[in-house]
């Protein structure tokens, strides 16, 4: 749990100051060299929620566990931003990153 609670005030502190896209994702308008990626400012705006992959579709136990997650807690990881910078590539949020298999590594 204390990896979710780390997650969740780093969340928090990106939501600070934000703009949003024409897709509803917000934007951090943070320092020029290191902006912060896409989120969702509210579980809500990023309803409905994209169909994530299943988690029995992969073998090792970290990929299934946060596979598991993106299906629990949906609203949570739409509220997080990517660092992979995969919003340059249409995603709005973490939770994007589990509609296939980009998450996985």
């Amino acid at each position: 749990m204390r990896p979710l609670a780390t997650l969740l005030l780093l969340g928090a502190a990106a939501l600070l100051s934000t703009a949003a896209d024409e897709k509803g994702a917000k934007k951090a308008d943070n320092h020029k060299d290191h902006p912060v990626p896409a989120y969702f400012n509210t579980a809500e705006a990023a309803k409905p929620y994209p169909k994530t992959l299943a988690p029995e579709t992969f073998q090792h136990p970290a990929q299934i566990k946060a596979y598991a997650i993106a299906r629990q807690i949906p609203g949570v990881l739409a509220q997080q931003p990517c660092y992979c910078h995969c919003d340059k590539t249409g995603h709005g949020s973490l939770l994007h990153c589990h509609i296939d298999s980009h998450s996985a590594g």
